[in-house]
């Protein structure tokens, strides 16, 4: 049986967008985003005047959710998650000590990591947001299950973030 910290690694570990919450004058907003894992959280990459962007930018907060939506209504799961947000600088050094701290699964190095870092620097309004995760939670499925109620059971960030470091 695996605990909610397993299921939150897995899902993590195997998915690549997450739906990110903001809120702004206008009410609120989600935007789907591709996402690459960072030791304490993840990180996208945005144009700098997209309502998501300008949100984080204003607030410093976002929220997510990652979950596999080709999954069955019955194995439905999924991955919530609280951030402090925050736009990297564009200068070629800030962008790189990011895109270094990549963990495993998303890491390149070398010339590979150099034209990554070329790429996007090279783009005026491109940057990377990075959502450091303050709280995360899964799916209850017993509650599904058992009451048909949905609801969510809060899972240790440190622990899945260890997972996450530890999956290669």
């Amino acid at each position: 049986m695996t605990t909610p910290e397993q299921r939150a690694t897995a899902i993590l570990a195997a998915q690549r967008f997450v739906v990110i919450g903001t809120a702004d004058a206008d009410g609120p907003w989600t935007a789907a985003a591709q996402y690459r894992l960072l030791p304490d959280g993840l990180y996208v990459e945005s144009d700098r005047g997209s309502r998501h962007a300008r949100a984080i930018a204003a607030s410093g907060r976002a929220s997510g959710v990652v979950y596999d939506s080709s999954a069955s209504v019955l194995d439905a799961d999924g991955v919530q998650l609280a951030f402090r947000a925050w736009e990297v600088d564009a200068d070629a050094s800030a962008v790189r000590e990011v895109l270094a701290a990549r963990l495993a699964r998303d890491a390149v190095t070398g010339s590979a990591l150099d034209d990554e870092v070329a790429g996007i620097v090279a783009v005026p309004r491109k940057r990377l947001y990075v959502l450091r995760v303050e709280r995360a939670y899964v799916f209850d499925r017993d509650a599904w299950r058992s009451r048909g109620t949905d609801a969510r059971l809060e899972v240790d960030a440190t622990a899945v973030w260890a997972g996450l470091a530890g999956a290669a």
